[in-house]
């Protein structure tokens, strides 16, 4: 796709184009993996922006973020930092619900060791610049670190210079509040450094003006010092295994196309879906839905009129379709999706344990994970299935005569999904060179953590924690602070939205269901207790609308509709709402 085709319509897994979640962060130069799990033992406090750790990142949570909040870390911290004193951890939750994570930490830390800041939705960059500008002007900042390794610091704080009191206003927070959480995060302890790790996830990532919240959030930890040292980071808390390389995604442009809208808009001929269900996680997915089996119909209807085995007359049929505006559409998946009903073609993969795999975790700590079955009918790795599409069009256009592009597709004669690992990963990946499927064997369930710097003792060498050397990832080397001022709602028509519709719906996920319950499916005590998703509510907006614990509700905007299942939450502040996200029964 990238390197032989230039495609640029491509949208992967949760994302609207091709592109990164968090560009802010690696536009600063830093990485949004920079830390190790024990960062999380050692921290004097952890800040949680947007991320219920308990139920979506349980192992690491239990792990590590406990054991500090319990004070069992103690011992690990005086003799790896025995110069500071040390207590139990604390932990700043920003989360405009009151979720599980806040009550546990509050079980293990008492809530004297808990700040749950329930700000309004969507407010959390106000929040940030708001510490960014106290902090500054209270000198916890570290000093020596901005100006060994840090640019644009002081263009930063003039930009995104923000008062207490417009803080308080816009987020919902009290000024003690935010003094106080900010007094948590950087001010000094017996005169040494505080040591802060700052953790968030989707609900920062898919948030509100989300680029410039990323990037004020960052701010705040290159401001205290807190990347690159021991008890630190500015952390994503993705919950899965995940890492791959590629080549460049140059041709493609910032801002990525939106290719979903492309669609609805009747652009594109064909396309190609790879492990994604756009049905269940585009935005405005009903008039997703209606538009693509629109334009894939079109097509269906086109290749049902061509008498079977005729092939020239079927590709006829199905190019005529697409340039009168039809959708030719391809599905690689493990099982079968609601998007996958209007594909014309489905490709079967091969998923985990039915292939050699290797991925890594939050902590950049790579693995390979064996096969140990064989994979269901002709389903392949996904590597391999690209693989033979280009080993196709090679043999296609040298049939037409075209050598020159044939030629592009070249290189892809892989016969295992190890050969497509030493293509891409040990040849192109940052000490790939030290890594291969034999060594990764030989290193276990344990892995090593990216990237590897060596091989030696039979062993993989990799780093524990990046940045500790004060080096970051722009071409100076520099970690760049970041211009993030305060614009409200940022996308068009939110704030229009917001003056129309009374409810506001923030959605996520559950431990009781797999990811978006692709699986789950076909559990029947999964979805004998939830057919429908759960929309919490407060009891106050049910009474005034007259619903009861388990009512179907209808949810609706300008944009369409889809279906909840009611359920109370005393927590859960008036006119905000927390829906479980892209289940099948309610998009």
């Amino acid at each position: 796709y990238f390197g032989a085709m230039k495609v640029k319509n491509i949208r992967i897994h949760n994302r609207p184009a091709y592109n990164s979640e968090v560009h802010a962060t690696r536009d600063m130069g830093v990485g949004e993996l920079n830390n190790c799990y024990e960062d999380a033992e050692l921290a004097d406090t952890i800040v949680a922006v947007g991320t219920n750790a308990l139920e979506t990142q349980t192992n690491y949570f239990l792990n590590h973020w406990i054991p500090n909040l319990r004070g069992a870390s103690l011992e690990k911290k005086k003799a790896q930092l025995p110069d500071e004193p040390h207590a139990a951890g604390k932990v700043i939750i920003v989360d405009p619900r009151r979720t599980v994570t806040v009550n546990a930490c509050e079980a293990e830390a008492g809530k004297d060791g808990v700040m749950h800041l329930a700000i309004n939705s969507g407010t959390d960059l106000a929040l940030f610049n708001a510490w960014f500008t106290y902090i500054h002007e209270q000198g916890w900042t570290d000093k020596d670190f901005i100006a060994a390794s840090g640019a644009d610091y002081d263009k930063a704080v003039e930009a995104n210079k923000t008062g207490l009191e417009d803080a308080a206003k816009i987020t919902g927070l009290t000024v003690d509040q935010i003094k106080q959480s900010a007094a948590w995060i950087a001010e000094p302890k017996d005169g040494k450094r505080r040591r802060t790790m700052f953790s968030y996830e989707k609900g920062l990532i898919w948030g509100n003006d989300n680029y410039r919240t990323n990037g004020a959030l960052v701010n705040v930890a290159l401001a205290t010092g807190n990347i690159g040292r021991e008890g630190g980071g500015c952390v994503r808390m993705g919950g899965h295994q995940e890492g791959y390389v590629r080549p460049s995604d140059a041709h493609v442009g910032r801002p990525a196309a939106y290719v979903d809208r492309l669609l609805i808009e009747g652009k594109g001929g064909v396309h190609h879906i790879w492990a994604c269900d756009h049905y269940k996680t585009t935005l405005n997915a009903l008039r997703f839905k209606q538009a693509y089996k629109k334009r894939t119909d079109m097509v269906k209807d086109a290749m049902s009129s061509v008498p079977y085995g005729d092939r020239d007359a079927m590709v006829k049929a199905i190019m005529d379709a697409i340039r009168k505006g039809g959708l030719f559409a391809v599905d690689v998946d493990i099982v079968p999706t609601q998007i996958g009903q209007a594909c014309h073609v489905w490709l079967p993969a091969a998923t985990s344990g039915e292939m050699n795999l290797t991925s890594m975790n939050g902590e950049r700590r790579m693995r390979l994970t064996e096969r140990y079955m064989d994979p269901p009918g002709q389903s392949q790795p996904d590597c391999l299935i690209a693989a033979r599409i280009a080993n196709h069009l090679e043999r296609i256009f040298k049939e037409m005569g075209d050598e020159k592009y044939a030629a592009n597709f070249q290189g892809f004669d892989w016969k295992t999904d190890e050969d497509a690992f030493m293509d891409g990963y040990n040849k192109n990946a940052g000490g790939g060179q030290h890594v291969t499927y034999e060594r990764l064997r030989a290193m276990g369930t344990n892995g090593f953590q990216e990237p590897a710097i060596d091989f030696k003792d039979g062993k993989i060498v990799g780093t524990k924690r990046l940045y500790s050397d004060g080096k970051f990832g722009a071409k100076d080397g520099k970690a760049h602070f970041m211009a993030t001022q305060w614009r409200g709602l940022e996308a068009p028509g939110k704030e229009q939205q917001k003056a129309k519709f009374k409810y506001l719906i923030n959605n996520g996920r559950t431990n009781h269901v797999w990811q978006n319950a692709y699986l789950d499916q076909q559990n029947d005590f999964v979805m004998d207790r939830w057919p429908y998703p759960f929309i919490d509510m407060n009891p106050e907006d049910m009474a005034e609308l007259g619903v009861k614990e388990g009512d179907l509700v209808e949810v609706f905007n300008d944009d369409g509709s889809t279906q909840a299942m009611v359920y109370p939450t005393p927590s859960a502040k008036k006119g905000e709402t927390f829906m479980l996200f892209a289940y099948p029964s309610g998009v």
